[in-house]
This record gives structure tokens, sequence and C-alpha cells, in this order.
């Protein structure tokens, strides 16, 4: 009987090694992040996307954030194939750009923001917090789309 409960305590032991060793490897790491700055198409995106900026990573926690400029047709066309309900929204903040190494896209009161005053918007957020988010600047025709581990 000793000898059981001593081999099951060495195997709790090990396995708890085991799961603090991969925890501190998960968490050590360092992200491999790919970003492209004005690229002039990537796959997913219409055609006539232009001027296209890109992050993302496939690690644990994976995200892509994509910013382009496209016409508001197209951005209808992809919303519908996307699955996206888009509603008109005031004072949208498409707080990604940063993420993007991109400068901020106007001045409020003398501060630089990436404020979108008038935007198409959708969002679907899971309770992970990953999900996807789009944001369309009527305005100047960008279009910004967030999507995370979900």
């Amino acid at each position: 009987m000793r000898r059981i409960v001593k081999r099951l305590m060495i195997l709790s032991a090990a396995v708890c090694l085991l799961i603090v060793g991969l925890f501190l490897y998960v968490i050590g790491r360092t992200p491999e992040i790919k970003n492209e700055k004005h690229l002039a198409h990537v796959d997913w995106l219409p055609t006539e996307a232009s001027d296209i900026t890109y992050a993302q990573s496939d690690d644990f926690g994976w995200f892509q954030c994509y910013e382009c400029t496209i016409s508001r047709d197209a951005v209808a066309k992809l919303a519908q194939r996307e699955g996206w309900k888009l509603e008109v929204k005031e004072n949208v903040f498409a707080s990604l750009r940063s993420s993007l190494g991109l400068p901020a896209l106007r001045e409020v009161d003398g501060k630089k923001m990436d404020l979108v005053p008038k935007a198409l918007f959708y969002e679907d957020r899971k309770p992970n917090n990953g999900g996807v988010t789009v944001i369309y600047d009527l305005e100047l025709g960008r279009l910004f789309v967030h999507r995370s581990h979900r």
C-alpha cells in the first residue's frame, strides 16, 4: 500500500511540474507577429481593396488586424459574404491602428486620435473576449477589421 501511495505522489509531482513548465513556456514566449504595410492586395479582401495594412499572429491567443481603403459598395458585399450586419454608429474609436503602426486618423480638440465620427459598425464578441469588430469610416472610405481567438 505504501508503495502505491509513494508512486502516486511521485506521479502527481511530475504532472504538476509538467503543467508549471508548460505554463512558464507559454507566458515566456514572445509571439510572432507578422506585419505588412500599404499592400495592393490580400487574399480574403475584395480586389477593390487597396492600401492594405495588417498585423496578425497565429500563436496562442491569435489575432488579425486589417485596415484598407475600399468603397462602400464593396464593403456591403464583403459584409454580406462574411455575415456582418453593419449599422450606422457615431464616434467609434478604431483603436487598433496603433498596433498596425499607423498614425492617428484625426485631430480632435488639438489631440490626435483614431476617432471615426460616422461609421458602419459590426461587433460580435464572445465570452472569452474573442470575436470580430468591423468599422467602416464613411468619410475616409477606410475599413478596419479585427478578429481574434473565438
